[in-house]
């Protein structure tokens, strides 16, 4: 009750924004904004050694502010709202035989410290297809990595290379969807997906949100 009340005052004193547009919204990214979302174009897809990279927007404009405030600001509603329209967005990007276990980039113990959740996962649970499974947890990052905003596409690679490990069952045979919040230049992306396919995944297919083009 009094984390209601609490919730209740601050939504009066800082009413809630939209997350892409800043302006007063009661829902967590406005009309015109999703209207906007809607209509933008559909990013190329990248062929990987392991399968295809998918995503719903270039990341740029209001899809890049609202993954930035469900990233950084802890604002998990935005992160949802805008995974909910991607979800339509790349429901024909993929056959339904690429997999039906949906798998989330882990993310390193102290970043998930800081934010207090991995946005990965959440966007997984939401993109995953109707009767499939999300797995939370047997993919593992077996280091922590320094962020990859600064570093060059070699340096990316470098950084996150054997970082990840599969620590589940068997996945001899399995097509996996690996799920993450951006694409930017496929090093993380990649080095998760090669930890899955020396699991046995005979395809793994990537999800993102956003891609930089």
């Amino acid at each position: 009750m009094l984390r209601g009340l609490s919730g209740a005052l601050a939504e009066a004193l800082a009413p809630r924004r939209c997350a892409a547009c800043e302006a007063v919204s009661s829902v967590p990214i406005c009309a015109s904004c999703t209207g906007v979302l809607i209509g933008l174009p559909l990013p190329p897809p990248r062929e990987l050694p392991t399968g295809t990279a998918v995503a719903a927007w270039e990341f740029a404009g209001p899809v890049r502010a609202a993954i930035h405030r469900g990233k950084y600001l802890g604002d998990r509603a935005a992160l949802t709202a805008l995974t909910a329209l991607a979800r339509r967005r790349l429901a024909d990007r993929l056959p339904a035989a690429a997999g039906g276990l949906v798998v989330p980039v882990p993310a390193g113990r102290r970043r998930r410290a800081q934010r207090g959740y991995n946005q990965a996962e959440l966007i997984a649970v939401e993109l995953a297809p109707s009767g499939g499974v999300t797995d939370l947890g047997s993919l593992v990052r077996v280091r922590d990595t320094p962020p990859q905003a600064d570093l060059d596409e070699a340096a990316r690679r470098a950084n996150v290379a054997d970082a990840f490990a599969w620590r589940g069952p068997s996945l001899a045979g399995a097509r996996l969807r690996l799920v993450d919040d951006v694409y930017t230049t496929g090093a993380t992306a990649g080095a998760a997906a090669t930890a899955l396919a020396a699991a046995g995944a005979q395809r793994v297919d990537v999800l993102v949100l956003a891609t930089v083009l």
